[in-house]
């Protein structure tokens, strides 16, 4: 007699917090999920974009020259392209070899020949970033003096490599 009143007596407790427990959760959870629902922050809205951002979008169909010697510590594929073949803007493209591997790998132009401190500098203009099939168009002063072409990793705030200087114009073929 003993054993057959001790399971009842065992379970009714357990029961008994379950069904409070369940209780205050089926009150507490829609009210937490309503509270915030409402202290989240508003979705920002984007401006519109400045005139400057809006432009055509360029094809550079004539290309210049290609060169794989501009880097000393990766093979690394240049090719400089022009937007049209007696006038327009120039653009760069990259090839990397196949084991090349870097996180966000950034592309910046440097005018003349600085003195690199592992450090990016100031005056770093920024190409892009990283991709073989996407032209980087190069500022105006990259095609008037000579400079140099840094690539930035973002993800180890590192310096990969900086090429020889250069002037990316038609006339460095």
């Amino acid at each position: 007699h003993a054993f057959s009143n001790s399971p009842t007596k065992m379970i009714r407790p357990l029961r008994q917090r379950h069904r409070r427990v369940t209780t205050s959760l089926v009150i507490s959870l829609p009210l937490l999920l309503v509270m915030g629902i409402a202290a989240r922050r508003a979705v920002p809205v984007a401006n519109e974009p400045e005139a400057s951002m809006k432009g055509t979008v360029r094809h550079f169909d004539s290309s210049e020259w290609q060169r794989f010697d501009l880097f000393p510590k990766i093979r690394m594929g240049i090719r400089l392209l022009h937007e049209n073949r007696d006038s327009g803007a120039f653009a760069i493209t990259l090839a990397a070899p196949k084991d090349f591997i870097k996180p966000d790998l950034l592309i910046y132009w440097i005018k003349g020949k600085p003195n690199l401190t592992g450090r990016l500098p100031a005056n770093a203009q920024l190409l892009g970033a990283f991709n073989a099939a996407c032209p980087l168009a190069l500022p105006t002063e990259a095609t008037r003096e000579p400079g140099v072409l840094l690539l930035y990793s973002l993800a180890d705030d590192e310096i990969v490599d900086t090429s020889l200087p250069i002037r990316l114009s038609n006339t460095a073929k």
